[in-house]
This record gives C-alpha cells, sequence and structure tokens, in this order.
C-alpha cells in the first residue's frame, strides 16, 4: 500500500536528539527565522496557538477576522477562542486560495485582520491584499503548509506555521510564527511567558521515544498499521465524548486547544527541527518535481478528472489536488489498487453549522462548497521520488478509474 503521506525522517534525525543543546531551541527559532527571510521567530506547541497568542498579544478583541470558507477548521477554532468573531470569503477554484476581489465587499470598521491561507502550498497573492487592505488591518499568513512558498512574510505583518505530521517540516507537532516586526515579536514573546509552560521532563521523554522510534513508526511495513490506529483513536474519541461537527454548539475553541496549553515547544522537537532545515530545500524540490510528473501525466486524458489549474512559480506543494465527481467512489477504487488518497480539508468552514451562525444566511461560498467536497490529494511526499515505479502505479490507477467511468 502506498499511504498518502509519509514524513521524510531518516537517522540524522535520531544523532540530532542525541546531541542536543541547552540552548536549542533558541537556536531553532533563528534558523527557521533564516531559512523563510524573516527577521524573528517565536516557537509555539502548534501553529493554532500561535495565531491564538497573536491575536491576543496585539490585543485583539470582539473584532471581525475575515479567513478564507476552505480552510483548516482549527484556524476559525483559534479565533473564536481568542474573543473575536469570524467572517469569510469564497475562495477562486484555479487555486483554493481567497478570493481577491470579494475581500473589499466584507470589509468594515469591524475588521481587524485577515488570514490568508497559502492553501496547498501554492502562493497567495499578499501584495495585492495589501494593497487592498488599510494599513490599520493586520495579515497574518497561514503558512502551515507553506515553508519556503513564494514571498510568504514579505508583505504582512505575521505569518504562522505549523509542524505536524502531514507538513514540510516534521517534529511531531510543534508550529512557529515569524514577524519582521520587533514591537509584534516582543509582544508575542511576552504572552508566550506569562501563559505557556516549559516542557516537562515526561513530555520531553515522550516525544525523544516517540522520535525515536519514527524510522520504525513510518516504516512501509508498519506505517499502514499506525495510520489505521491513529484515525480510530480519533473517531472513538470523538465518538466517547459526544463530539460531532453536525452540532452548532460544538466547543470547537476547546476541542482544538485543550491540549495546546500544557506544555510548550520541547527541546528534542527543536533538535529535529534543525535537522529536517537541513533538507527542506531538497525535500520540496521533490515535491514540486512530483507535482509536475502528475500534471504532465494527466493533463491530456483525464477529462473528468480537475487536475491543478496552475502550476505557480513559488508553489511548495505540501499536496498534489485533483478534483473528482465521486469522491467515496475514488478513494474505494484507488485503496482496492493499493493508492491510499488524502483528504485534508474534506468539508467548507461556513458549511459546517457551528460556524454558519457567523453568515448571513445568504452568502453561497460555492467555490468553498466544491473543494470541500470533491478535492482528494494524490500522494507527494518526498521518498516518492526515488521510486518511480509507485508514482507511475499511482498514475496508471487514475486513469484506470477515469476509463473506468
Amino acid at each position: 500500500m502506498i499511504p498518502r503521506f509519509k514524513p521524510y525522517f531518516t537517522f540524522d534525525e535520531i544523532k540530532a536528539i542525541m546531541g542536543e543543546k541547552e540552548n536549542i531551541i533558541y537556536n531553532f527559532e533563528k534558523k527557521f527565522a533564516n531559512i523563510v527571510n524573516a527577521k524573528y521567530a517565536v516557537s509555539f506547541p502548534s501553529g493554532r496557538s500561535g495565531l491564538y497568542s497573536l491575536l491576543k498579544s496585539l490585543n485583539i478583541s470582539n473584532k471581525e477576522i475575515i479567513i478564507p470558507a476552505y480552510t483548516c477548521l482549527v484556524v476559525p477554532a483559534a479565533i473564536i477562542a481568542s474573543g473575536n468573531k469570524l467572517r469569510f470569503v469564497d475562495i477562486s477554484l484555479q487555486d483554493y486560495n481567497m478570493e481577491l476581489p470579494a475581500v473589499p465587499h466584507i470589509l468594515s470598521k469591524e475588521t481587524a485582520a485577515i488570514i490568508p491561507t497559502h492553501m496547498y502550498g501554492t502562493p497567495m497573492d499578499v501584495k495585492t491584499l495589501r494593497e487592498i487592505v488599510d494599513k490599520n488591518v493586520y495579515i497574518i499568513e497561514d503558512a502551515a503548509q507553506a515553508v519556503l512558498t513564494k514571498n510568504v512574510g514579505k508583505y504582512s505583518d505575521a505569518v504562522f506555521y505549523s509542524f505536524n505530521i502531514e507538513k514540510q517540516v516534521f517534529t511531531f507537532g510543534g508550529g512557529m510564527v515569524t514577524t519582521n516586526n520587533e514591537e509584534i515579536y516582543e509582544k508575542l514573546k511576552t504572552f508566550k511567558n506569562h501563559n505557556f509552560k516549559s516542557s516537562s521532563t515526561s513530555i520531553e521523554l515522550k516525544k525523544t521515544f516517540l522520535l525515536l522510534n519514527t524510522p520504525f513508526i513510518f516504516s512501509d511495513s508498519f506505517f499502514r498499521f499506525i495510520l489505521a490506529l491513529w484515525e480510530s483513536h480519533g473517531l472513538l474519541t470523538w465518538k466517547k465524548r459526544g463530539w460531532n461537527l453536525n452540532n452548532k454548539n460544538l466547543p470547537v475553541e476547546e476541542i482544538y486547544l485543550s491540549n495546546d496549553f500544557i506544555e510548550n515547544y520541547t527541546r528534542v522537537q527543536a533538535a529535529v527541527g534543525l535537522s529536517q532545515l537541513k533538507k527542506i530545500k531538497n525535500n520540496i524540490k521533490h515535491r514540486v518535481e512530483i507535482s509536475k510528473f502528475y500534471n504532465e501525466q494527466l493533463k491530456d486524458d483525464v477529462k473528468k478528472i480537475i487536475t491543478l489549474p496552475v502550476l505557480k512559480n513559488g508553489s511548495t506543494f505540501s499536496h498534489y489536488t485533483i478534483r473528482v465527481k465521486d469522491r467515496k467512489d475514488f478513494e474505494m477504487f484507488m485503496k482496492k489498487h493499493g493508492v491510499q488518497i488524502n483528504k485534508v480539508f474534506d468539508y467548507s468552514i461556513p458549511h459546517i453549522p457551528v460556524f454558519s451562525r457567523y453568515t448571513t444566511g445568504k452568502e453561497k461560498f460555492s467555490s468553498a462548497y466544491i473543494a470541500g467536497k470533491n478535492i482528494v490529494n494524490l500522494p507527494t511526499y518526498p521518498q516518492l521520488w526515488y521510486n518511480k515505479n509507485k508514482l507511475q502505479h499511482i498514475v496508471k490507477c487514475v486513469k484506470e478509474y477515469y476509463y473506468r467511468t
């Protein structure tokens, strides 16, 4: 079975863990800032806690925060937790990013910030967004899938990143906020110091155990079992606690932030992060090459499956997306033929009942709905570039599905 994602984790990370130093978290922050061309960086236990802290440190409260209707649901959860209100803007089906012409129509005196997402690593035109938006409105980029995506951080006030299992940098969780504004940096550091605890010995040991066993966990023979176990655990947790996204009163801010304020980013994670940064450019290069391979192989004879319309210069392709008419049928077909496909965001935020109260009821968000219903992601993890047979098999299966239907 070809897994839908797989972290690029080698024995280099093991060696990094064994050689960690006392000031390693600060070193990782400095190195990460340098890699992404930012002046300052602050680490957090997750990207969402970084966003929450950024909003709180800037004293943004009871204001409107504009986000794309198609994005990760932890983003609106963090905004609600920070005491603010949501406003949605539809996306473009050309690149799945925020539809810029729609932004001026929802700006108001209550707008305090806009959070554009670089969806799937495709660069959002933040320069144009900055020209549209008043200087008093913060622009905070969601680059959770966009490490080294073109121009990230160049025209905004701050950027937040995520380092979980599907991201271009993987440290068993964690996140980062970067900025070129010293005042924002100092406020963010102060908020973090007052609200987050240093990681305990038990957490450090737990992270060390997980990271030391990562080569085994992500081996071809074992990873399928881990994925199945992980998914089952998540489903059972939600069922046991009675959580349901169809519940309008679901406390999403508690669910998605509950574990983020226990312990801070750990030294062992920072050690692994430093090792990951040494290979990040090469890894992204392979993701781009894999995505171009898919586009080239699928562009002519797969008319019912919509490939990426735009291969933008500067995309880093955390995922390669296609749109299909029957996602469940396609998923089952691919699985039967030994390929797992991913559904990272199989929803549209305004169409989730718990978030729908932030809409007027008249807005359709039709493009976000299409994306949430029809998008799937083909595997793009860097290791695939070294196994052309697997890439050819994936393409062959996609074509077989097309000809079958």
